[in-house]
Parts: C-alpha cells; sequence; structure tokens
C-alpha cells in the first residue's frame, strides 16, 4: 500500500472561516424605538374612551322633570 504524504493538516482547518449567521435572517430587525403614530392614536382612544363614559353616566344621573 503506497504512503500518503500528511501535510498535518485536517480538512476541518482547510476550510474558510465559519459563515456569520446571526444577522442572516430574511425579516426586517424589531425596532425597539416607539411610533409615535401608534402612541398618539392610543392616546386618542383613551380621551375617546374617558369622554364616553363620562356622557354615559350623566345620561344615568339625569332626572325626568317633575309635572
Amino acid at each position: 500500500m503506497p504512503k500518503l504524504s500528511f501535510s498535518g493538516t485536517t480538512d476541518v482547518e482547510k476550510t474558510e472561516a465559519p459563515i456569520d449567521v446571526t444577522n442572516a435572517s430574511p425579516f426586517r430587525p424589531h425596532r425597539q424605538e416607539s411610533d409615535q403614530f401608534t402612541k398618539a392614536i392610543f392616546i386618542g382612544l383613551g380621551i375617546v374612551l374617558f369622554v364616553f363614559l363620562g356622557s354615559m353616566i350623566a345620561v344615568l344621573l339625569m332626572q325626568a322633570p317633575k309635572l
């Protein structure tokens, strides 16, 4: 059997550096910044809900005038 030359390296050592796949997602990264438009919508909905509840309480407290 012929002797093979030994270079001292293995196949693993000959390969290129591993590919960094930590940022390989096809999706957009989720931003931690708050969306100002969404925040304004929620504040507006809160005000509308507060006014609605106030008007319902006012309607429940109304009394018919005495004749």
